[in-house]
């Protein structure tokens, strides 16, 4: 079995960031933003992620928010997630979403190649990774990450787009990511 290279902290070159954006609450949303999409994600029974899609210009953001009440404290509480990606991440995404499927000779181990994929878009960098634990409880599926933006909260982090299987293949998340590269192809959004 290959072990991995020794890391070499001289010769390492980290992503460039881009700058970063601020976290917007609901209630001022950017004007600029253009809803062109919603789709809720069923997590479990007890877990929806109702997730709203906006264009702005040359972006594609994902965005949520929910407000509930802490159940450690019972005080108000509010939940956002907040992606980025260049609009092309969408075309990006569908493109190289095959390159998971039918890899190689199932007789053959699995490199670790063969869990990720990243390349450009636009200017940013993105990588589509495989997940064996996309969102708990041990459910396989994969992640759309921008390596040139810092997550949010968790600045050491890059942006990561979680979603499993059933999300992505059976409740609509790919079809989505098609029509949106097919509308921004077509200069529709």
């Amino acid at each position: 079995m290959n072990k991995p290279p020794v890391f070499d902290a001289s010769t390492f070159v980290p992503v460039p960031r881009k700058p970063e954006w601020p976290v917007y609450q609901p209630e001022n949303l950017p004007r600029a933003w253009k809803k062109i999409a919603e789709i809720t994600d069923v997590r479990f029974k007890d877990t929806i992620y109702d997730w709203q899609l906006y264009f702005e210009g040359t972006m594609l953001i994902f965005y949520r928010s929910k407000d509930t009440i802490n159940r450690f404290n019972g005080k108000p509480i509010r939940h956002i997630n907040q992606y980025e990606f260049p609009i092309g991440a969408a075309a990006w995404f569908v493109e190289n979403l095959p390159r998971f499927f039918n890899a190689g000779d199932p007789t053959k181990p699995q490199t670790s190649e063969g869990f990720h994929h990243y390349g450009h878009c636009g200017d940013e960098e993105l990588g589509i990774s495989r997940l064996i634990n996309s969102i708990g409880r041990d459910i396989p599926g994969y992640s759309l990450d921008n390596c040139s933006r810092c997550g949010h909260p968790d600045r050491d982090l890059c942006q990561s787009f979680k979603m499993s299987d059933d999300f992505l293949f059976n409740q609509g998340m790919l079809d989505l990511f098609k029509d949106i590269a097919k509308r921004h192809a077509a200069g529709t959004l």
